[in-house]
């Protein structure tokens, strides 16, 4: 499964490291690809091992808004 989530705060590669760290860590991602240009991070995912919902939270708690 592939989703798009937009995040607000990123500035640099820097975020987009972090972001991209943070989401990698969640049980089921695949693959990551944040733009910090583009607010967005997309993520492919294992459909029933992913919960979007701890990934937002795991963002959110580096900083980052989603949604």
């Amino acid at each position: 499964m592939k989703t798009v989530l937009n995040v607000k705060g990123m500035k640099c590669g820097g975020c987009e490291s972090t972001v991209r760290d943070t989401v990698k860590a969640c049980p089921g991602v695949t693959d990551v690809k944040p733009s910090f240009k583009e607010n967005t991070v997309e993520i492919e995912y294992e459909e029933g091992k992913a919960d979007l919902a701890t990934i937002s939270n795991a963002i959110s708690a580096k900083g980052f808004q989603v949604g």
